[in-house]
């Protein structure tokens, strides 16, 4: 029978040393989330800086790949050992009704848990950031698998003493989870909707008309972008961007008296701070950052 293994931990915990010390060389196929998560990276576009908002949505494609290429290496009789953190049941329950599914294998995980000693001793020779405490505090948060999971065996090492732990079944576990996976599926639908209504609303300031307010002058007209550009008016869509620090001027009045011209002073840290505004520059500065709604609230006189 084919096995699936993952190793599984909190950072530095020892999972790779451990797959090379107990895989490297046998007829395995060794796969590791990081790899995966890293392209997921750069298939949206990202490098070393990654917005926090986009950041679960790559995980999940990470994810995603992982379990995909597992299944697949399966489908041809390979063993596979997987480098996986899977902290939550939740995700490793997907894994494992999405494995079996596929093919009649044996799952098993082994967890990794190193002493303070060993722990300290590997966040150390990485280099890595961050207190010991913090990371301690982070692996807090580990669900320890279950046998009601679906694993057949489960191992917990520490300090390169492995244990068979087979704790007894809590079949809870899988209602909570399956919970959770649907609140969390629910909530990327509801993103998803408000992205898609965000994006119609952008692409037809291309067209329609709103309200242009000139911050230097306090001039007002009710524009489409092509007839305000013609005009001379310094405004999204066809000059800078909706919700984005930039000059909100007609056609008549220059830059130095805007609010990004202040912010952007020569020896000036380029940073809004709202209790240095006058109550025009906070009109100003609350109603760029609500763009492009900010733009529409208004009936046309």
């Amino acid at each position: 029978m084919q096995t699936v293994t993952f190793v599984i931990g909190a950072t530095a915990s020892g999972k790779t040393y451990f797959i090379n010390m107990n895989y490297s060389g046998r007829d395995v196929d060794i796969l590791n989330i990081y790899d995966y998560q890293q392209r997921a990276y750069q298939e949206a576009g990202f490098g070393d800086s990654i917005p926090f908002g986009a950041r679960f949505r790559c995980l999940m494609r990470a994810q995603d790949m992982l379990l995909e290429d597992i299944v697949e290496r399966m489908s041809v009789g390979r063993d596979v050992v997987v480098e996986q953190t899977f902290y939550k049941a939740k995700r490793r329950i997907t894994y494992i009704e999405r494995i079996r599914q596929a093919a009649e294998v044996r799952i098993e995980v082994y967890v990794m848990r190193p002493g303070d000693s060993r722990w300290k001793a590997n966040l150390e020779s990485r280099g890595l950031k961050g207190s010991y405490e913090g990371y301690r505090r982070e692996a807090a948060e580990l669900e320890f698998p279950n046998p009601a999971e679906g694993f057949d065996r489960i191992y917990e090492a520490v300090d390169g003493a492995v244990t068979l732990r087979m704790d007894a079944p809590r079949p809870e576990i899988l209602e909570r989870a399956k919970e959770e996976l649907a609140r969390e599926a629910e909530g990327i639908r509801e993103e998803d909707e408000v992205r898609r209504r965000r994006k119609e609303l952008v692409e037809s300031m291309s067209v329609r008309p709103f309200w242009h307010y000139c911050e230097v002058c306090g001039r007002k007209e009710f524009l489409t972008a092509g007839d305000a550009y013609d005009s001379g008016w310094d405004y999204p869509p066809r000059m800078g961007h909706f919700g984005l620090l930039g000059p909100r001027t007609c056609g008549d009045c220059g830059i130095d008296g805007t609010l990004w011209f202040k912010i952007n002073a020569p020896g000036r840290f380029p940073v809004v701070l709202e209790g240095e505004l006058t109550p025009e520059e906070l009109a100003t500065w609350r109603r760029i950052k609500a763009e492009p709604e900010s733009l529409l609230a208004e009936e046309p006189e």
